[in-house]
């Protein structure tokens, strides 16, 4: 997938727009943090033209490079795609955001479960919080990003963890499979085993993360805290991406 950034940087180069440019250098700071396995400072800021700046964008290039303004703003548009194929992560981590977690949150230890290659471990352990991360792992075996974790990632399907590991302040998903229950089960194990904690999922609502079931629950928290973590959190092309807190009084 390295001809993705190499065809950003060919049609950057074609552009000649600051707008453009600093999109894509956005993407290029993005892909090193990754690759670097180092956690984003903050969540970067959004990516992909909206039709105004489009409009404004060619008219300052020229109607003859429509094609080519077409082209990288759908590639700053897939750039979670890129990521995930690359990187095998839905999710960009950030420490601002790990850090609100921390502080306004009051968490201490955390368990990443579902965790893939667990690059929001990543950033909650650099945040200052001690962090465990499992994983079915079953993905891992067909997946080229799967021996490449971004933190350790022990072998445990989620409802095992939850039960095995009870002392944890924070339970924590990103982008649970969209498929399967995995997310009610999660749920149940949590009001079985550990109620007290914080049960945050990561993911976009009603939409290719979790089963509908879940959805149709009233059973999120919204608090002037999770509101000012989600407020750090405004992800790039990950347009309708929040964190959900599920509500230990339900």
């Amino acid at each position: 997938m390295t001809e993705y950034i190499t065809k950003l940087n060919q049609l950057d180069l074609e552009i000649d727009n600051d707008i453009v440019h600093n999109q894509v250098n956005e993407i290029k700071q993005i892909d090193n943090y990754i690759k670097s396995k180092k956690p984003l400072p903050e969540a970067p800021a959004r990516l992909g033209l909206l039709p105004d700046q489009f409009e404004d964008v060619l008219m300052e290039i020229g109607e003859n490079k429509r094609s080519s303004l077409t082209t990288i703003n759908n590639l700053f548009n897939n750039c979670r795609q890129y990521l995930s194929l690359e990187y095998g992560i839905w999710s960009v981590a950030n420490l601002k955001t790990a850090r609100l977690i921390k502080e306004k949150l009051a968490i201490n230890k955390a368990l990443e479960i579902m965790a893939g290659n667990a690059y929001w471990s990543k950033a909650l352990e650099a945040a200052g919080i001690e962090t465990i991360s499992t994983d079915s792992l079953e993905w891992a075996k067909t997946s080229k990003t799967g021996s490449e974790p971004f933190h350790q990632v022990l072998d445990m399907p989620a409802a095992q963890a939850i039960e095995k590991y009870r002392d944890v302040d924070l339970i924590l998903c990103s982008w649970s499979p969209n498929f399967g229950q995995g997310d009610i089960e999660t749920v149940n194990a949590w009001q079985k085993y550990n109620k007290s904690s914080h049960l945050l999922f990561i993911g976009e609502q009603n939409g290719a993360t979790n089963s509908q079931e879940f959805w149709d629950h009233s059973w999120f928290k919204k608090t002037p805290e999770l509101a000012e973590i989600n407020h750090s959190f405004k992800s790039f092309d990950f347009i309708n991406e929040q964190i959900f807190e599920i509500d230990n009084e339900f």
